[in-house]
């Protein structure tokens, strides 16, 4: 063993989770401890949130007692609010119980109270010492070394209602909890032809009702920062009654629990049906409560909330005279301080207590403004009324190459959105073989009405061969169209079709229109963004299965691996790697060696001897070596690992590509859908010919010209750069393997 693991600790830390529990906080519990052991740190768990710190219910954590619990809802430490914690006198006796563990590092899973509390903790902490030492309950030495606490937060709240963070703890979980419901009630309501109104959580905000409304495709919304016009109820009533006769079939009406009326009065769910009663209209009422909460953790809640929990810690180490909470910034793991986003959250809440809306809305983000507006269109049943004799632009859209779960939702924006910008739109069905044979029709707003639930694309797509004389039919087709733009949506073989009439333009002036690419491609490899539609599906459905081939495991000591698709990007890899914990993860950014694999299997084998393991895992990726294949390691593993465990394999296949959407695909699907109809209406308007691909790099979108394209690689060949994600691989050995195992076999 090296000086490094025998030496003294550095420190102690004390970690506790607090408030309303949210799934991702063993995820992040796990990333927090497993880092606070590799630098050498005493670790140890506050049970039972404040009332165990004041009770003395620590206990000290080891390597082990976080193994497993990455996939778990809830909390494994548990959680609890204290009302002692509030007085002085429970504070001391809190101060006491860290000070007899030698604890001045906490770090806080919770809410914003949670937060606040241990940040008061923290400013009185040097008071408490002396009164403590005052009254002989702690040795003057232990006074002097320990006189003050450092604290540091990772924010857990399904609400995902803190400022200075793009996303917390358990909000995209709890969103995958409302919008499974929200796919079932559907099914139910259309069958009936019924309103159902469906209360989530969200006092403070509406993040939940909103994202779930745009996921859902909900046809009404309620939500605290946004209360409706004071007519609300008969305009609720002329929207369900002019829908029904326009064919819509299905009346969903989300409202979060804190939603309230222009004159700050509460809106809940039995407000809204007694209100809809009285103008003939039947309702149903749903009210899903902690369900919410429950469940297991979304592998983007898994992934994030693993980051997290290692910035949390990486906070204390770094030191610093002010307490900080980990969150995400332009789509990055960062830091920021916790008295300042906790007092812009507190205040955004005072304002809706207040009356002042829009003073909590904007505190909120231009995007989630957008976001609003982009909801109360989509929601109509008709577009807005156009100026007669206005000639009206021909929006086309098409997708095309392979499946990608989210496409029906950036469709059933654009049809709206471009409709609601007094375009028509042209629906080309069934990809290239529309375009060349002539198949579409104007869509009309009624139509993409439930597309939001279905993977696929409604329209159809598939994969485009050129052959000579192409370009002249599909140009046929245009000039017999009047296309004055056309979104296409798909992965790189779309991209290339759409690279191929561009280039054409010379000889068909029909192309000579603005044309829009979205990035669609469960890969996630698309050039220039850092997302694309289709992904997250993908990595849910692997991680998913993979859960489920772990839990497979019985008496046996047993090794996984387990291929997932991704052509030449390990974003899938990587990420699911990150979210179930595997031991090791194989893509073409970083191709294997057979040194590696050597090493890996020879460490493997120490843990499972070591630390009485039962399942290890590793995800590769289809190309991460074209010679050390899925079989030849799991051969490898099989042959070397002896009597400590055996192999089974897995080709995940297309399952990875099949599917519900996930949220986060909806919605993002939304944002692409609405950036690409705004901007093309634009370009036809200001009679700019020009082409363009949506870029999105640190959570934001953009245009880049056509001709940008050239200077990123081909994603269907093998790129040996830097992604942005790929840091995310440090994490996943570093939190698998247990340092004392990696010390005696180094690698490299």
């Amino acid at each position: 063993m090296s000086d490094k693991t025998s030496s003294r600790p550095r420190g102690a830390i004390a970690i506790m989770t607090s408030g309303g529990d949210a799934p991702g906080m063993n995820a992040c519990l796990r990333g927090c401890v497993r880092t606070a052991l590799e630098a050498n740190y005493r670790v140890f768990a506050i049970y039972e949130g404040y009332q165990g710190l004041i009770a003395g219910n620590i206990g000290e954590l080891k390597w082990d007692n976080v193994a497993n619990i990455i996939h778990l809802g809830g909390t494994v430490i548990g959680t609890a609010r204290s009302s002692e914690f509030r007085e002085r006198s429970g504070r001391l006796q809190a101060a006491y119980n860290l000070l007899k563990h030698q604890i001045d590092k906490l770090v806080v899973i919770g809410g914003d109270g949670s937060l606040s509390g241990a940040e008061a903790l923290r400013e009185e902490f040097p008071g408490l010492v002396d009164e403590l030492a005052a009254a002989g309950r702690i040795p003057p030495e232990t006074a002097r070394k320990f006189r003050n606490l450092s604290v540091a937060g990772a924010i857990g709240s399904i609400d995902n209602d803190m400022i200075d963070s793009e996303v917390t703890i358990g909000a995209d979980s709890a969103l995958h909890r409302i919008v499974e419901a929200l796919d079932a009630i559907t099914s139910t309501a259309y069958s009936h032809q019924r309103t159902f109104i469906i209360e989530v959580m969200g006092r403070n905000c509406g993040h939940l009702a909103l994202m779930a409304a745009l996921a859902s495709g909900a046809s009404g919304c309620f939500i605290p920062e946004a209360p409706p016009e004071e007519d609300w109820a008969d305009q609720l009533q002329k929207n369900i009654l002019d829908g029904a006769a326009a064919g819509r079939r299905v009346n969903l009406i989300i409202v979060a629990e804190g939603a309230r009326d222009r004159k700050n009065n509460k809106l809940d769910a039995r407000i809204i049906k007694d209100a809809l009663a009285e103008r003939s209209i039947d309702s149903r009422i749903t009210i899903l409560g902690h369900v919410q909460r429950g469940g297991v953790p979304s592998a983007y809640d898994r992934c994030m909330s693993t980051l997290f929990g290692m910035e949390a810690f990486n906070i204390l180490a770094r030191g610093g005279d002010t307490s900080s909470i980990a969150c995400l910034q332009q789509n990055r793991i960062t830091a920021t301080g916790l008295t300042s986003a906790v007092a812009k959250t507190r205040a955004a809440g005072q304002a809706l207590a207040a009356g002042d809306h829009q003073t909590a809305a904007m505190a909120r983000g231009d995007e989630w403004l957008r976001m609003v507006n982009i909801q109360k269109t989509l929601m109509r049943i008709s577009p807005p009324g156009e100026e007669p004799g206005k000639k009206r632009p021909r929006i086309g859209v098409v997708t095309a190459g392979r499946a990608a779960a989210g496409v029906n939702s950036a469709v059933r924006t654009i049809i709206r959105m471009g409709m609601a910008s007094g375009a028509e739109v042209l629906c080309i069905e069934e990809g290239p073989v529309g375009l060349l044979e002539n198949k579409m029709h104007l869509a009309h707003w009624m139509e993409p009405e439930l597309w939001n639930a279905f993977g696929g694309s409604r329209l159809g797509a598939g994969r485009y061969t050129p052959r000579r004389g192409d370009m002249a039919r599909i140009a046929a087709n245009f000039r017999q169209w009047q296309l004055d733009g056309l979104i296409l949506i798909g992965d790189w073989g779309g991209y290339r079709l759409m690279n191929k009439l561009l280039s054409s333009k010379r000889y068909h002036k029909e192309f000579n229109i603005p044309m829009i690419a979205i990035p669609a491609s469960i890969n996630n490899d698309l050039p220039g963004s850092e997302y694309s539609i289709g992904c997250d599906t993908a990595l849910n459905n692997i991680v998913d299965a993979v859960d489920k081939i772990r839990n497979s495991t019985d008496t046996a000591k047993r090794t996984y691996v387990v291929e997932v698709m991704g052509r030449y990007s390990g974003y899938l890899a990587c990420c699911a790697a990150l979210a179930s914990g595997a031991e090791y993860c194989y893509t073409p950014e970083k191709p294997v060696s057979l040194d590696d694999l050597r090493h890996d299997v020879q460490e493997l084998t120490a843990a499972f001897r070591l630390e009485n393991r039962h399942t290890g895992l590793i995800i590769r990726n289809e190309n991460a070596h074209k010679d050390y294949t899925t079989n030849f390691i799991a051969s490898l593993f099989e042959a070397e690992g002896g009597s400590e465990f055996d192999v089974r394999k897995a080709v995940l296949g297309p399952l990875q590509q099949g599917g519900v959407p996930s949220p986060i695909d909806r919605i993002q699907a939304v944002r692409f859908g609405y950036f690409a109809v705004r901007n093309l209406a634009e370009a036809i308007a200001m009679g700019i010919r020009g082409s363009y691909f949506i870029g999105c790099e640190k959570g934001e979108l953009f245009m880049q010209k056509w001709e940008n394209l050239h200077k990123y690689p081909d994603p269907w060949q093998h790129f040996g750069g830097k992604r942005w994600w790929q840091d995310y691989e440090k994490a996943i050995h570093k939190l698998a393997i247990n340092p004392q195992v990696r010390q005696k076999y180094p690698k490299g």
